[in-house]
C-alpha cells in the first residue's frame, strides 16, 4: 500500500498494478492518480491561502511528507504503466511520440520543484519565521497551477486519443 495525500491527512492507496494489463486498467489507474494530485493541488491552495497569519502547520508537514513521493509515483506509474500502451497502440504517430516526450519533460520539472516545495513546507510546519509568506505563497499557487494544467492536458489528450472514432 502506498501512502497519499486526500483533504490534509494521508491515507492509504493500492500500488499501479503490475504488467501486462488489459489497456483499460492503465487509464483506470491514471484517473486515480489525476483525482490524487487534483486533492493535493486542493491542499496545497487551501495552505497558501492561509498564509500569512492562519497556517496548518500540520497540514504543512504532511503535505511536506507527501509530496516529494507522491508526485514521483504518479510519474512513475504513468512513464510505465500508460505511455508504453499509448506508444505501442500509435507507434506509426509522430506527434504521440512528442507529446509523450513533452509529458516527461513536465514530469521532471514538476518532481524538482516539489522537491523545493517540500523544503518551504517543512520549514512552514515547524514554524520558521524566516519564511517568506509572499514567496511561499508564489511557490504553493505555481506549483499547483502547472500541476492542474498538466492533469488537465493529459485529461485531454487521453480523450482524445481513447475516444472512439466516428
Amino acid at each position: 500500500m502506498k501512502k497519499t495525500f486526500e483533504d490534509g491527512r494521508i491515507r492509504s492507496r493500492p500500488e499501479p498494478p503490475p504488467r501486462p494489463v488489459p489497456a483499460a486498467e492503465p487509464f483506470a489507474w491514471l484517473a486515480r492518480a489525476h483525482e490524487e494530485q487534483l486533492a493535493l493541488c486542493h491542499s496545497l491552495e487551501e495552505i497558501a491561502d492561509s498564509l500569512p497569519a492562519e497556517i496548518d502547520r500540520q497540514k504543512c508537514v504532511y503535505a511536506a511528507k507527501v509530496l516529494g513521493p507522491m508526485i514521483r509515483e504518479m510519474h512513475s506509474g504513468e512513464e510505465s504503466l500508460v505511455f508504453p500502451w499509448i506508444e505501442r497502440t500509435f507507434r506509426g504517430d509522430p506527434t504521440i511520440g512528442a507529446t509523450l516526450e513533452r509529458l516527461k519533460y513536465e514530469h521532471c520539472e514538476d518532481e524538482c520543484f516539489a522537491e523545493e516545495l517540500t523544503e518551504m513546507l517543512e520549514r512552514l510546519g515547524a514554524a520558521d519565521q524566516t519564511v517568506n509568506a509572499e514567496t511561499a505563497g508564489y511557490m504553493l499557487r505555481g506549483f499547483f497551477t502547472s500541476l492542474r494544467r498538466h492533469v488537465g492536458f493529459e485529461q485531454e489528450c487521453l480523450r482524445s486519443i481513447t475516444a472512439p472514432a466516428g
